[in-house]
């Protein structure tokens, strides 16, 4: 079997730290196997390779630098396993790995038909079992890290540049997580607001003239289009992630801008609901290049997002599901694509997922508990698709809640206060929600919610924004920086602060605790690969 000498690592010493790390169970598992797969990887024919995991099951997307002939194999520890073929011409696959074993590292590689390899070996580990009782578990989380390089716009960026924001995400890698949290906006190709948001001219020129132009009246994998549809998505995402997660699952959360659209609602356009195009933009984006969630026990597999033909058996691409033994359960829900306009009956969620979410909320058999939406809580920025009514009074600079906010839903607020009311409503664990979206990092802790003053206090942490540049941050992009809804009580260990960053979050059974970092030019992208900390946020389970 291929191994890449290069790496520095032997076979032998990869079988051998595989079985010292199941000598130690759970705790400390992948940090072995992620070291084994850490040295100068052989990444062959891989254009990118992201996977994803639960106890018992691997589903990994990939793409090659070119199209295939053949089918390849997954070999997971000499057993092969089919590539399943997700574009016409054959350079997207993926590959789902049944009925494995629990808290397993295993030794995979892909090959052609005949064994020979088209990339090195790499680990990748199952999940605890669910009634297991792991220790530790580390993740990386971040939001926003779309966007493609541009040239400034009235002497400002709109995007990080891609080589600084691959700097951002080796720095959070460094620290080992077990598993990464992608939240929101992994792609930004708003079909009618950029044009409306942004100028034209600029648009042509470093949009449609670097990638090409979308043409809205045939589908986006029409031969008029699908060139331009992966030229625009292998960037954003292949060309960030390549191979570098190969070793780690990851969830990726989508929100608006998933929908190639940025969520608005003025004289201009108005762009919630999203249209099908978008829909149907989303649903292709993680067809070829990032896995559905894979299937819970606890989570209902006739979910809304659960019934698209062609996905993996049993998957959800819009609502999901992390359980790491009985150590966390973090439910993960995108709140865009199912929102409603009723008024007093208006949801962001469909009712099915509300009714999933609080139960799964109040059931309380796992140590730790997460809510990962898409729609921050606690904060506002004045923005259509808030949860809140604030709205910006021009004449004042600040946001105010007296005006009316165009398209706003008072049913919104309403579903809102119901998941906030059972996530406080813990018992034995400390509430808490981890968010993206908002191009931000910050962390605090809610006391109230409109009329209700909350039974526990609920811990907000916004994990840092991945790709942001100066122009997408809400205080020139809205023309006012992000603050707590003005319905919203809380005290603010970190405010609303506009850098790029990510978090590192370490759960035990007895609490939680948010390492920030943050980063933004014109500091020296140098200070990336040694910046500290800018906050260590605990969160205790005072159960």
């Amino acid at each position: 079997m291929y191994f890449n000498d290069r790496s520095g690592l032997t076979r032998r010493h990869f079988v051998q730290s595989v079985a010292a790390a199941g000598t130690l169970g759970a705790m400390g598992l992948h940090r072995l196997t992620w070291a084994a797969a850490s040295g100068n990887w052989d990444e062959g024919q891989l254009r990118h390779l992201i996977p994803a995991a639960n106890h018992e099951r691997f589903l990994i997307k990939a793409s090659f630098k070119s199209e295939l002939p053949f089918i390849p194999r997954l070999m997971v520890n000499g057993q092969p396993v089919q590539g399943f073929k997700t574009d016409i011409a054959g350079r997207f696959w993926r590959f789902d790995a049944l009925s494995l074993k629990p808290a397993t590292a295993y030794e995979l590689q892909i090959t052609d038909p005949s064994g020979k390899a088209l990339c090195g070996i790499w680990p990748l580990q199952t999940f605890p079992a669910p009634d297991a009782r792991p220790e530790h578990l580390r993740i990386l989380s971040y939001t926003c890290a779309g966007g493609f390089d541009s040239a400034p716009l009235h002497g400002k960026s709109i995007y990080l540049d891609m080589a600084v924001r691959r700097r951002l995400l080796a720095r959070g890698m460094s620290h080992m997580p077990d598993i990464v949290i992608a939240n929101g906006d992994h792609i930004y190709w708003d079909l009618t607001t950029s044009l409306v948001k942004v100028d034209l001219e600029y648009v042509k020129r470093e949009t449609w003239g670097k990638f090409g132009e979308l043409d809205t009246s045939v589908p986006m994998m029409h031969p008029k289009n699908a060139a331009t549809f992966m030229k625009i998505c292998d960037y954003q995402i292949a060309s960030l992630y390549g191979t570098t997660l190969r070793s780690t699952p990851s969830f990726f959360v989508t929100d608006d801008h998933d929908l190639f659209e940025n969520d608005e609602f003025d004289e201009k356009s108005a762009t919630l609901p999203p249209d099908t195009y978008g829909l149907l933009g989303a649903e292709q984006t993680q067809h070829l290049y990032y896995p559905e969630y894979l299937p819970d026990a606890n989570r209902p597999i006739w979910l809304p997002g659960g019934d698209r033909a062609g996905m993996p058996a049993d998957t959800n691409m819009t609502f999901g599901t992390l359980r790491y033994g009985s150590l966390l359960e973090a439910v993960m829900y995108d709140c865009r694509r199912y929102v409603t306009y009723t008024g007093d009956h208006a949801r962001v969620l469909p009712q099915w997922v509300e009714d999933w979410l609080i139960k799964r909320t109040l059931t309380e058999d796992t140590a730790q508990f997460l809510h990962v939406p898409s729609l921050p809580f606690a904060y506002s920025s004045g923005k259509l698709g808030d949860w809140y009514p604030d709205l910006l009074a021009p004449e004042l600079g600040k946001l105010v809640v007296y005006k009316e906010k165009p398209g706003w839903q008072r049913g919104w607020f309403g579903q809102h206060q119901r998941l906030i009311g059972a996530i406080a409503a813990q018992q034995k664990r400390a509430p808490a929600i981890i968010q993206g979206d908002f191009h931000a990092s910050s962390a605090g802790r809610i006391h109230r919610s409109g009329e209700l003053e909350l039974p526990r206090p609920v811990d907000v942490v916004l994990t840092g924004t991945l790709g942001t540049g100066d122009l997408a941050f809400p205080s020139s992009f809205r023309a006012v920086e992000s603050k707590p809804s003005q319905l919203i009580g809380m005290e603010e260990a970190l405010k609303v602060t506009e850098k790029n960053g990510f978090s590192i979050i370490d759960i035990t059974p007895e609490k939680m605790t948010f390492t920030m970092f943050m980063y933004r030019p014109p500091q020296d992208p140098a200070e990336i690969d040694t910046m500290k900390p800018v906050l260590v946020y605990e969160v205790p389970n005072k159960a």
